[in-house]
């Protein structure tokens, strides 16, 4: 084999092994989360403290949340204040946050703003129910409608017959005596 061959052997071979590696790390770097996914709100809210630094704040999700995230945010021309969820408060349809100026002295009567993420697991929200086919009374031209479980592996067929044997030594001229 010459120094041609060798070399374009090695190029083919390396090649190869980079596309495989690609592939292979294609495959492991796929976005992965929870499914079904969580039922997530957030938003920036807006409310006046009552006497103790209390608000109650509205949200959309239908159902308890699990986590509340709320972060404070305070415009150049107002004083800075400490935030928290209040344990316990949380219903399908709110939630409460207290504003504190220190440890000991709530923000009272007073304009916050604050971002807030509430979170509502998947295991929360129920399975959904899967709709049946609509029944007709007519002769069905194609085959009943079935159902595939998703967690099922799936099977190929492999053909059993092995590709024809290729070989990359060039073939020999036949020698004229």
């Amino acid at each position: 084999m010459g120094n041609k061959t060798r070399a374009a052997l090695a190029a083919l071979a390396g090649a190869a092994a980079v596309t495989a590696g690609a592939i292979a790390f294609a495959d492991a770097s796929a976005a992965a989360g929870p499914s079904p996914a969580p039922l997530v709100q957030a938003g920036l809210a807006s409310c006046v403290t009552d006497g103790s630094g209390y608000c109650t704040v509205p949200h959309h999700l239908g159902l308890v949340p699990e986590a509340i995230l709320v972060s404070a945010v305070t415009p150049a021309a107002a004083n800075s204040y400490l935030l928290s969820t209040v344990q316990g408060s949380y219903t399908p349809a709110t939630f409460r946050v207290r504003a504190m100026v220190s440890q000991a002295t709530p923000k009272t009567a007073g304009q916050i703003w604050f971002n807030y993420a509430a979170y509502v697991p998947a295991s929360a929200q129920g399975s959904p129910t899967p709709t049946p086919p609509p029944h007709t009374s007519e002769t069905p031209t194609s085959p009943p409608y079935t159902s595939v479980d998703p967690t099922l592996p799936t099977h190929t067929s492999v053909d059993p017959t092995p590709p024809p044997h290729t070989s990359l030594e060039p073939t020999p001229a036949p020698s004229s005596r």
